[in-house]
């Protein structure tokens, strides 16, 4: 096992313990018949629930009770966004575990077969997650992961305001690490299609190839291993593909609500920030937060595009698949569905998750931004 694949393998079992600490993970992965699967761990998932409700009244009584003797309508609007997005996720991870926790069992068993699969097919013998490109990415994941701790201070040790602050911690990170399985769900159907791919350019159209120049009664055995292996990848793309909607079926309003909150508190925080002339590291410090799990995002879902659209560039009409009726039917067929099966990101229907967004939202504040100065040069 290379350096590499070891390391992101370590990132990836650290944000799996991360999300299970502050209970949107309720299942643990183990061995069983040399193959990885998720367990659902009941006790701990109701444990996780009750927890979450309780903590969820007094974060929402202590936040509404300390919003209402701010006077700055600006940071009375956020921290009301704040408290209304937390609990909004909250609720929709609760309902999440309650009555779709099968289906986010079966989801992850799904992931893990896909990669045992694709694994088998190529020969691997390494256990890990991605390269270096997955790499650089999960270690900007991760600061941005312990950045959270370093903007709580405490000034005094009172038991109310230290059980505001873990209401608080556990409640706002519990909402946040949506985003970042949805980050981990995308990136893993990006290494899917990119390892598949790979396979399919490198090594099947070879396997296929030899079969035009060698005589079919003294290849039979290879002959069918290569039909066997084609089989194989048009099925693995179809269950990535169905895998991928089941996928968005599940997340996609929760990815919606933190996609918002993220936006809308970036723009509000920087306007605070030069409205009130407060340049303090803290406040940019969370808006480089939030811009960097979006953009963690958008790039996770850009390279699962960029890759499942990889497959129409393999040119697999061109493969060699013998004269067999059915697999050319097969492999027709396949391609066809090609032009519906594209993964395109959409919460809600209402805009597609992308570079574009970040870049269009970027430049739309930015201007903003350039605005307030402007404005307040002028009252200088």
């Amino acid at each position: 096992m290379s350096r590499t694949t070891r390391i992101t393998g370590w990132l990836l079992r650290f944000f799996a313990l991360h999300a299970k600490v502050f209970g949107v993970v309720t299942f643990r992965i183990e061995w069983k018949e040399s193959r990885l699967v998720a367990r659902n761990l009941k006790s701990y998932r109701w444990f996780c629930i009750l927890l979450r409700l309780i903590i969820s009244g007094i974060y929402g009584y202590s936040f509404s009770s300390w919003t209402v003797q701010l006077k700055d309508w600006l940071l009375i609007g956020f921290f009301t966004l704040r408290m209304l997005g937390c609990l909004l996720s909250t609720a929709v991870l609760i309902v999440l575990q309650i009555w779709f926790n099968q289906e986010l069992l079966n989801l992850v068993n799904r992931f893990l077969e896909l990669f045992r699969r694709v694994k088998r097919l190529r020969g691997a013998k390494q256990h890990g997650f991605g390269g270096r490109h997955e790499l650089v990415l999960m270690s900007v994941k991760l600061i941005s992961l312990i950045y959270v701790i370093f903007t709580y201070k405490v000034l005094s040790f009172s038991p109310w305001i230290m059980l505001t602050i873990f209401g608080d911690l556990y409640i706002s990170t519990g909402a946040g690490i949506v985003m970042h399985l949805c980050f981990v769900g995308y990136l893993s159907l990006a290494i899917l299609y990119q390892d598949l791919n790979t396979y399919v350019d490198c090594h099947l159209r070879a396997q296929l190839g030899s079969l035009r120049d060698e005589d079919e009664a003294e290849n039979e055995q290879p002959s069918r291993q290569a039909i066997s292996n084609l089989d194989e990848c048009l099925n693995l793309y179809e269950d990535i593909h169905k895998v991928d909607k089941e996928f968005q079926r599940l997340f996609n309003l929760p990815l919606f609500i933190n996609l918002v909150q993220s936006l809308l508190a970036m723009a509000m925080v920087s306007t605070h920030a030069i409205l009130r002339r407060q340049y303090i590291v803290n406040l940019w410090g969370l808006v480089l937060k939030l811009l960097i799990d979006v953009l963690l995002l958008t790039l996770a879902v850009h390279r699962a595009q960029r890759n499942s659209r990889m497959i129409k560039s393999l040119s697999l009409e061109n493969l060699y698949i013998t004269e067999s009726r059915s697999h050319h039917m097969k492999l027709d067929l396949f391609l066809g569905r090609l032009l519906h099966q594209e993964l395109r990101v959409f919460p809600l229907g209402l805009f597609e998750v992308s570079n574009e967004l970040t870049l269009f939202f970027l430049s739309a504040m930015i201007t903003f931004v350039t605005f307030l100065i402007q404005t307040q040069w002028q009252k200088v």
